[in-house]
């Protein structure tokens, strides 16, 4: 596990260092070059402490905190249904996260990072057009200040609100990384969520993680 010290420096970072377009650049915030590696490989103990509690909105309807989902492997991603930037790259990975890991209880956690628009009924269409199994995979949704300071200070990664004139699928401006979470809650990694082999290096963590015993 990193110092505390530096798992709270990350987290003030991330309040102030936004991307200025959709990035698979740094993602712990504040971490730089230089800083320890942010993509352990397979059953690396290293973790980056626990994610705070939440309470988000299902595709749904369900209410969904951080205590619901403690007990399963999480892949989290952040995305919204009308981005055509990186997004529809994001969630054909996810989806061959969604096969690849069919044999495990790993669950991938989508939130929506324009989350005015993406209430519970447009994502439960929009995870209908992306095969979305529910067991297996579900999008989540809440009010834009509270996702956003998920992302930056539970999650460690940038969003930031595009300006008003920008086109609808270019609203929101966000990391396009991954987060590998454990079962008991703990960020263990983040992943490119473009890139075959930074997806191929995701699976291999995520069996691990799923491997580990439930406790």
């Amino acid at each position: 596990m990193l110092p505390r010290g530096l798992v709270r420096r990350w987290a003030g970072l991330a309040a102030i260092a936004l991307v200025t377009a959709c990035s698979d650049g740094d993602v712990v915030l504040g971490a730089g070059s230089a800083g320890p590696v942010t993509d352990p490989v397979g059953a690396d103990p290293v973790e980056f402490g626990p994610l705070p509690d939440f309470r988000l909105v299902s595709e749904r309807g369900a209410e969904i905190t951080r205590e619901s989902l403690v007990g399963r492997p999480l892949v989290i991603a952040a995305l919204f249904s009308t981005c055509t930037g990186p997004c529809p790259s994001i969630a054909r990975g996810l989806k061959a996260l969604q096969e690849s890991l069919r044999d495990t209880d790993v669950l991938l956690v989508a939130v929506s990072v324009d989350p005015g628009h993406d209430t519970p009924e447009v994502l439960a269409r929009y995870a209908d057009h992306q095969g979305a199994d529910p067991e297996r995979w579900i999008f989540l949704t809440g009010e834009e200040p509270q996702v956003f300071d998920l992302m930056q200070h539970g999650f460690y990664q940038a969003v930031q609100r595009a300006a008003p004139d920008a086109p609808e699928g270019e609203r929101v401006t966000h990391s396009t990384r991954l987060l590998a979470v454990d079962r008991v809650g703990r960020r263990r990694g983040w992943y490119g969520g473009t890139d075959p082999a930074d997806l191929a290096k995701l699976e291999a963590r995520m069996r691990a993680l799923a491997a580990e015993p439930r406790r």
